[in-house]
Parts: C-alpha cells; structure tokens; sequence
C-alpha cells in the first residue's frame, strides 16, 4: 500500500475485499473533477449522477478509496452535529437549523436504503444510540441538555448494562455499519454508473480544471466544475485541523457474553464524558469502541505513528474492560485510527463559487454528514434550488485557527484539561468547571 496506515490493523478493512480502481488513461476534459476519493468525493458523485445521469465524472483518490477517515471511523451514521444549536442561532434561523436536523435524520435512512438495494453488505442496522452516565456530573448533563430522551437505570438495563451506569439517553437516530465495506461499495457503484475512478492519482485544482500526477507524471486536464473532497488531508493549513481517533475491537463475543453486555438492537453507544468515546456491536458480533485523547502535532502536520499510539489504543481498551469486566478474559484483535477535520467553530462546511466546490470539516460526525453536506453541494452544482442548498453549513466560513505556536499549545491543552475534566467528574459527582471553561476556550 503507498499509505502508511496498515490495513491489516483494522477490523474494517480487514473484513472486506479492496477492488482496483484504474479505469485506464485519464482523459483531457470531463464534466465534473473531484479530488478525494472518500464519502465526501463519491456522494457528491452520487448525488451529481441522481440530478444528471450524462455527467462526465472524474474521481481523483492519492492513495487508495476509502484510506482516509471514510474506511477508518466508528462506523456511525447518526443525527448527530459538532455545532450546538445554540451556536448555530448566531448565524442561522430556526427553521434552517430545523431543517438541518430533519435532513440528518433522513440522510441515514436514505444511506441505508442505498446499502439495501444495491446489496453492498455493510452490516448496517439503525438500532439507535445511547449515551451513558456513570457519574452524577454526566447524568447531571445528559438530563439538562437531552430531558425529552432520559432513561432511569432501569430503563437503561433494559438496552445495555454497562458497569457502574446510572441513566442516559436515547435516540433512535443512529445506525451502525462498516464503514470501508459501504465506501468500497459505493465506488463500485459508481464505476457500474460510469464514473470513472483513478487511485494513486494525486490531483490539484487550478484555472482550467485540475493537475493530475501519476508516478511522477504531470497532467492538465480540463474541468467545467472541480470539486475538492480531502478532509483531514489538505496541506498544513489554518483553515482546518487534524484531530486524531483511534479504535480497537475484541474477538467475537459469544450469546452469553451478550446476555451480560446486552445491545440485543446493536444500539451505539458512549459514555457522556468530556473526552469523546464511540462503540457498537458489530455486524460479526465484535465490540469496536474508539475514542480521542491523542496529542495534535505541531504545524497540523499528520503522521501515521499517530494513528498507532498504543498508549491511547491500551486506555481505550481499559476504558472498554472497566465498561465490561467480562472483557478481561477476552481477546482485542484490532487496534488502528486515523485524522478527522476540525475547524476553529466546529462547523462543517460547503463552499461554491461557480465553478470550484469545497466540503468537509466534519468533526468526526462523518458518516452522515457528507452524505447530506455531497447532496447540498451536487444542487448547487446542478443550480437545484432546494432547501439543501440553503443549510446552515452552506457557504459557511469559519475563522482560522491561531498561528503556530499559539495553536500547538491551545489545541494540547484543551485535550489535557478534557482529560482532567472527567476526572474532577468523577471526584467531585457534579457537573466539571473545566468542561466549561473548555467550552468557552472553542
């Protein structure tokens, strides 16, 4: 593989075979050229093929489809969105935030109703989500901020019953997947449908469509719009960031050792603590559970020993044992990450300018947002005058992070007081001053 991070270590990419995406010589002139080839780059095909079916469409992937954070995520397709609503209303109405939500909701069922009928097989199952406490500061928070959704402890044990839980919440707005086998997929589908997708293929946009470099080889080729899908992968920039999340994922579990986790509906799941966690029951009966906690490197730069540190990879799987103290005689398989896109607000975004799109700063909520973020930006390009072309992450621009190395230094100790935010929690059974003083520092 020409990218550093090992296949191998992940569950997903273990799981699933990986086609050859050369469709041949790359042609002078297309329709449409999109650089990235992730969910980002393959939805907005997606999308740009459902209002168009004759676009010429040309997908231009570095490294292989899927590499990125597309095939590496915690497998979620939820409702969920980095932005608070709160933040939000200083720049969007009501209804455009409603409007927001309600196309989230949608967009996981139209995900899996693609999975379904094209038979792509990536295990997805819409079992909802759950957010645990296991201290009084966590319920304290899930009961102000999600009332209409609270579970007793009782209610809870009928879902999951994690150690030491006292209540949370739940949402049927979620649904867990392979991630790489649904990225793989929806190439494939892609190429039956006449895009034409070239791995290995390192693109740049320029005046006249994008610059394509193979092997060393340079070519112009000529564009009538450029769409620019790369995420966490743009070159060091103040525009957005690299933050990255890691995984691991136990052996499949037995029915017994079911009855004593329970996800009988394969809900997601996280503990509501400060430092983002994930986890879900997989298609093949595995627990994959991720979380944050890794440093960011200095300048945004990336580095694939940062999506292996197994300092982070062993919290993860204690976090997983203290959660299950059956797992202590089971057996971790897996253990990999990779870099998601921040942007200094949270927000994502979609830009158009006529000509050059942009899409990406996902936060981590991937999965379904750059489904619906593809769908916004493949109107626009089709000048579909929908409700989507018009959501509140439309053309939304967010400032710039802080010069070096005022960012370096920001950014680490906002993950160390995260850190140290669960902990107070945890001491003191109310809701963290540090997590607000975070709060405030983003």
């Amino acid at each position: 593989m020409r990218t550093g991070f090992s296949y191998e270590n992940s569950l997903w990419w273990s799981s699933i075979a990986h086609p050859t995406f050369n469709p041949g010589p790359i042609n002078s002139a297309w329709d449409v050229a999109i650089i990235g080839g992730g969910f980002s780059g393959l939805w907005c095909a997606h999308h740009l093929l459902n209002n168009n079916p004759g676009l010429a469409i040309a997908i231009f992937e570095k490294n292989l489809v899927g590499s990125g954070a597309s095939g590496r995520n915690g497998g979620w397709a939820s409702a969920l969105y980095p932005m608070s609503d709160r933040a939000l209303e200083k720049r969007s109405g009501r209804e455009e935030i409603t409007a927001l939500h309600l196309h989230l909701a949608k967009s996981i069922d139209e995900i899996g109703e693609f999975d379904r009928h094209n038979a792509i097989g990536s295990g997805f199952f819409k079992g909802g989500s759950l957010s645990i406490a296991r201290n009084k500061g966590q319920l304290e928070r899930i009961e102000k901020n999600n009332p209409q959704a609270f579970l007793c402890e009782q209610e809870l044990n009928t879902h999951i019953h994690m150690q030491g839980a006292m209540g949370g919440s739940f949402t049927q707005d979620c649904a867990v997947l392979n991630p790489a086998a649904l990225v793989v997929g929806l190439a494939k589908n892609l190429a039956t449908r006449g895009v034409s997708i070239f791995e290995h293929s390192l693109a740049s946009q320029n005046s006249q469509g994008v610059t394509v470099s193979v092997d060393g080889e340079e070519k112009n080729v000529k564009s009538k719009y450029v769409v620019e899908a790369i995420e966490a992968y743009r070159d060091r920039t103040r525009h957005q960031i690299p933050i990255y999340s890691l995984m691991v994922a136990t052996e499949p579990l037995s029915e017994s050792d079911w009855e004593q986790i329970g996800l009988n509906q394969r809900e997601s799941f996280a503990e509501n603590r400060h430092m983002v966690t994930y986890a879900q029951r997989t298609s093949d009966n595995r627990l994959a559970i991720g979380g944050r906690g890794a440093p960011y490197l200095f300048a945004s730069k990336r580095k694939d020993s940062s999506e292996s540190r197994a300092q982070i990879h062993s919290q993860i799987r204690s976090l997983a044992i203290d959660w299950f103290p059956i797992l202590k005689e089971r057996k971790f398989t897996h253990a990999w990450g990779g870099a998601v896109g921040v942007t200094r607000d949270w927000s994502p975004f979609v830009h158009w300018d006529g000509r050059l799109g942009a899409l990406g700063g996902y936060g981590g909520d991937g999965v379904t947002l750059s489904y619906l973020a593809a769908n916004s930006l493949a109107d626009l390009i089709s000048g579909n005058n929908s409700d989507r072309a018009a959501l509140p992450f439309v053309n939304w621009h967010s400032k710039k992070w802080e010069p070096e190395p005022l960012r370096w230094l920001g950014v680490n100790l906002a993950i160390t007081l995260t850190k140290l935010a669960d902990v107070e929690e945890r001491i003191t059974q109310r809701a963290s001053l540090l997590g607000k003083f975070i709060e405030r520092l983003f």
